[in-house]
Formats: structure tokens, C-alpha cells, sequence
């Protein structure tokens, strides 16, 4: 009968544990007409909201936009450009906040625009945090931008740019020649960027021309970095071919000829992807840059990795729809399969993806949300197996101590199991708290949007702001905080620059704010953007923008 009772314990509680269990396939959750434009550029996920934009066609006044909806497909914001031209196909760029030796700047989403702009907005509203212009002949910047630390280096029409993330200063602006879709490629070394004529440019960290090399044709994407070079996918008349550079030689190898109108590729790792008219092409570079594998596809947009080892490609006919490749880590293809939605046509975005959540746009203007229940596989691979190691060696040592108790006829066997399982539940029940709090949800009180009061400072918008509510409409706001990463250190931040003072006791579950500035009631409680928190201040993570309320109890 012990033995029964002990074993029962055990596994109650190793199945109290949380745990992530595979779910449904991909299924339509939203869908949303961006009206007279087109999806050329994968929609962006950042800080748990969709950034996607749009191209106008070349009729009538359409004017190209940017959107930003919640991850449930409600419009936060959307900002028009009435002065760019058609052609706005430079992809947004989401930027987290930090500091460099040029200053310190919030979450920012770059937007390059075909009149030459270059606009820094804050994600959360679309409001202007600065901007900056380029030269314009026919249109302005087309391609994809690069991070370098603190900077930003802009792909403009005629060459390159390089700016200040905190306040858009230029640093340099390098003539090369025209470009049409030619992203730039940051390294150690300096920035490579090609251009219509199919030279191929390097630029090194102070602006000035460096070497450069003729590959003929068009290069219309950013170069991707290799440990023996560069890879560039260069477009001809009726062609097109995957070169192999060396960089301190300038040495060219093709490594293959293949269709016209080539995509823009992606890397993972030493893995790189190419598409175009014909195929989608993988190379594997070692020592050496190797062909690996080849599927048949019109692909002439953007790649996307999928939280797991799947390509997305999304195929330009009239039919549509997305391929999806199964790729090892030798680059070969494993197996592939076409995804279709209700709006399948050309289509030339790659997905976005979120926690579990599939983001589509294509070239009818449609944007459309798959979701699934089944985790993504970094998640999986990454679940915290701390408490469910712990429960299997409850499970384990009391079941061995339960049979020693009960073949002896003693109670010292017992009691050691229940010294043990007291040890071992203490130890456990911060990583059970943790985990549970992940699966519990979050009491809206209030939203992050009603949060947001319209008196407070502008200057704090894109910044983390922290309410002390003491009651009876008692509050103390205090705002423009940079870089905290958790409720703890933001309240800290907080309660030194008001000069108040805290008393913190220490729990088994962590850190419990008891009192600030002598108030205490019956404790404080927080709230990070509206969600009620669940879990010690110093496990509670934040964003770069978030409103932190406490409110005495």
C-alpha cells in the first residue's frame, strides 16, 4: 500500500509539470486587403507586432505605405508616403535599441524610401524619430540596408550611405555607380555592394573606394559572406550565374549557370540558398563552394528560414502559392511540398514568422496569418528540462525507497522519501513557477494602447515608462528609460531617479516588492504593457518599449 501511495505522489507530481506538445497543421487565423498595392517584401515580426509594406502600381495615385497590425491582425498604425515614387521594394529593417559612440537610440523600424528618404520611426505608433535623404535618378533606394553596430549603411541609387542610428547623422555618402534592388553587405573588412553594371564594389569604414571587380550583368542583392569569400547570384540577358569571389585575389569562380531573373538569396550558416526562373539552387562552402542541390521552381522574390530546418520560397506564377523545402545540413533537399492559401498568385515575399504563427503577403496586396498549435523547433530545443529532471528523480529514488521500506518492515525508508521530496520540491518550485506562468494568461488591466496617457512627454515614446500608482489617483509617471531587460532592473532605474525608497524581501520564488516609500497595503503587484505579472521581478523580462505599472494592493 506504500509503495502505491509513494509511486502516486511521485508521478503527480511529474505530471503537474507544463509541457509543450505537438499541435495542428497550418490554419488560416486572419486575412487583411492592403487595397491598390503589392507585398514585394517579407512582412517583419518585432517585439510580438507585424510590419509589412506595400508598393503602388503605376496607375492612377496610389501611394506605396506601411503598415503595422498586432499579431491578431488589428491595424496599430499605417503611414503613407504622398512624395515617393513607384518602386518602394527596400525591405523594413527593425532595429532593438542600445548605444554606440555616436549615442543611444530606441526600438526603431527603418523604412527606405523610393524618393530617397530614409525614415527612422518608432515601432510602436509611426511616429518620426528622424530622417535623412539620398540621391535620386529615376528612383532612390531600392535595396536592403545593413546594421554595423551603431550605424546603418544605406544602398542609395548612385552608391552608398552610412548613418548614425540615434540621430540619422551622416557619416559618409560614396558615389559608385546605379543600382536597382543592390542591398549592402557589412563586414570586419568594410561594405560590398554591386550595381546594375555588374561591377562589384567594396567601400571601406571611412568611405573611400576600396577594390572592386567587373562580373558583368546585374547584381541585385547584397553579397553573402563565405569563410573563403563572397557568393553573388549575377543576372544576365538569358542567364544567370552563382560566382564565387575571393577576396584578397579577386579571384571569380562560377560555380553555376543557370536561369534568368535570380531571387535574393539566403544563408544559414555555411549553407547558402539561390533561386531563379528555372531552379532553387543550394552550396555548401567549406574548403571549397560546392553545388549540393536543385529543385525545380520559379523563384524570383525572397528565401525565408522557418523555425526549423524548412525553406519557404514563394513561387511567381499566376497559380502561386509558397514551396516548402525540407533541407539538411549538407544542403540536400530532403523532401518538398507546396503550401496554398485562398489568395495564391505571384507572389515574390517571403513569410515572416512569429511564435507560432505564419505571416504571407504576395503581390495582390493580400497579408494573410497561419497559425499552428505545434511549437516552433528552437522552442522545443530550448524548453528548460530543469523541473522534469527534477520530477524523474522524485519519481526514481522514491520508488527505490518505498520498496526498501516496505521489504525491511521500517519507517527510515518513508521518512527519507518525504525529507527528499520536501528538498527536491523547494529546489523545483521556482522552475515549475516559471514555467507555469508561461502557460497561464496574462488578465488585460489595462491594454498597453489605453496605457499610453496623451499628456505624457513625446520624448518618452519608443521608451520604457514606469507608473507608481499609490492609490486614489495618486500617481507618479516616470519615463525616456533605455536598455532594461527586466521588471526588476527597470523598477530599480525607476525608483532611484524618484528618489524613492523600496523594500524588497526575498522569497523562494524570488524578489517580492513589499513597500515603496513606506506604502505597502497588502503588497504591490505589476503590469507589463497591460498583462498582469506572474512570475519574481528579476524573471520577468521586458521590451525595449514598455509601459511597467504598479499598483499597491
Amino acid at each position: 500500500m506504500r509503495f502505491a501511495s509513494t509511486f502516486l505522489i511521485a508521478t503527480t507530481l511529474l505530471l503537474l509539470l507544463p509541457f509543450n506538445t505537438a499541435g495542428e497543421e497550418w490554419s488560416m487565423e486572419w486575412q487583411v486587403d492592403l487595397g491598390e498595392g503589392y507585398i514585394t517584401t517579407s512582412p517583419v515580426m518585432f517585439n510580438e507586432h507585424l510590419f509589412v509594406r506595400t508598393s503602388g502600381f503605376w496607375t492612377a495615385e496610389e501611394r506605396p505605405q506601411v503598415f503595422s497590425f498586432t499579431s491578431e491582425g488589428i491595424e496599430r498604425w499605417n503611414r503613407t508616403s504622398i512624395t515617393t515614387i513607384q518602386h518602394d521594394l527596400s525591405p523594413l529593417q527593425a532595429v532593438p535599441s542600445g548605444q554606440g559612440e555616436c549615442g543611444n537610440w530606441p526600438d526603431l523600424l527603418l523604412i527606405g524610401w523610393a524618393d530617397g528618404v530614409i525614415e527612422a520611426v518608432h515601432p510602436s505608433n509611426g511616429s518620426r524619430v528622424w530622417s535623412a535623404t539620398s540621391p535620386v535618378n529615376g528612383w532612390g533606394i531600392t535595396g536592403a540596408m545593413a546594421l554595423d553596430e551603431d550605424h546603418v549603411i544605406v544602398p542609395t541609387r548612385n552608391g552608398m550611405q552610412r548613418h548614425c542610428l540615434s540621430n540619422g547623422a551622416l557619416d559618409f555618402s560614396t558615389n559608385l555607380s546605379l543600382g536597382w534592388r543592390n542591398g549592402v553587405l557589412a563586414t570586419s573588412e568594410g561594405y560590398w555592394q554591386g550595381d546594375e553594371q555588374g561591377r562589384l564594389w567594396m567601400v571601406t569604414r571611412n568611405g573611400s573606394l576600396g577594390p572592386s571587380v567587373d562580373l558583368g550583368g546585374s547584381i541585385r542583392h547584397a553579397p553573402l559572406t563565405v569563410d573563403t569569400g563572397l557568393l553573388v547570384h549575377v543576372q544576365y540577358p538569358l542567364e544567370s550565374k552563382i560566382m564565387h569571389l575571393e577576396t584578397s585575389t579577386l579571384a571569380t569562380t562560377t560555380l553555376l549557370t543557370s536561369g534568368p531573373s535570380p531571387a535574393i538569396p539566403i544563408q544559414r550558416g555555411n549553407l547558402s540558398i539561390f533561386g531563379d526562373s528555372t531552379s532553387i539552387t543550394s552550396v555548401l562552402c567549406e574548403a571549397t563552394c560546392v553545388i549540393k542541390d536543385q529543385v525545380e521552381s520559379t523563384m524570383n522574390g525572397e528565401f525565408s528560414w522557418a523555425p526549423s530546418s524548412q525553406i519557404y520560397a514563394p513561387i511567381n506564377t499566376p497559380e502561386g502559392g509558397w514551396l516548402v523545402i525540407e533541407v539538411d545540413t549538407q544542403g540536400r533537399f530532403l523532401s518538398n511540398s507546396t503550401f496554398s492559401t485562398v489568395h495564391d498568385g505571384y507572389g515574390t515575399a517571403a513569410p515572416a514568422f512569429g511564435t507560432s504563427s505564419l505571416f504571407l503577403g504576395n503581390d495582390a496586396g493580400w497579408l494573410m496569418a497561419h497559425t499552428s498549435s505545434l511549437p516552433p523547433a528552437d522552442m522545443v530545443a530550448g524548453y528548460d528540462w530543469t523541473a522534469f529532471l527534477g520530477a524523474m528523480l522524485i519519481v526514481i529514488f522514491s520508488t527505490l525507497l518505498a520498496i526498501i521500506a516496505r521489504s525491511n518492515g521500517s519507517e527510515w525508508g518513508l521518512r527519507l522519501f518525504a525529507i527528499m521530496v520536501l528538498s527536491l520540491s523547494l529546489l523545483l518550485l521556482p522552475d515549475v513557477a516559471q514555467q507555469w506562468s508561461e502557460k497561464l494568461p496574462g488578465v488585460n488591466e489595462p491594454t498597453a494602447q489605453e496605457s499610453w496617457d496623451s499628456s505624457w512627454p513625446e520624448a518618452w515614446l519608443g521608451t520604457q515608462v514606469v507608473v507608481f500608482d499609490f492609490g486614489d489617483e495618486n500617481n507618479l509617471t516616470l519615463g525616456g528609460f533605455l536598455g532594461h531587460e527586466s521588471v526588476e532592473s527597470l523598477t530599480q532605474a525607476a525608483l532611484e531617479e524618484a528618489n524613492l525608497s523600496a523594500e524588497i524581501e526575498q522569497t523562494d520564488l524570488g524578489p517580492y516588492l513589499a513597500s515603496i516609500d513606506g506604502q505597502s497595503g497588502g503588497g504591490w503587484e505589476y503590469f507589463v504593457d497591460g498583462e498582469r505579472g506572474v512570475v519574481a521581478i528579476d524573471s520577468a523580462s521586458i521590451e525595449a518599449t514598455t509601459i511597467l505599472h504598479w499598483r499597491v494592493v
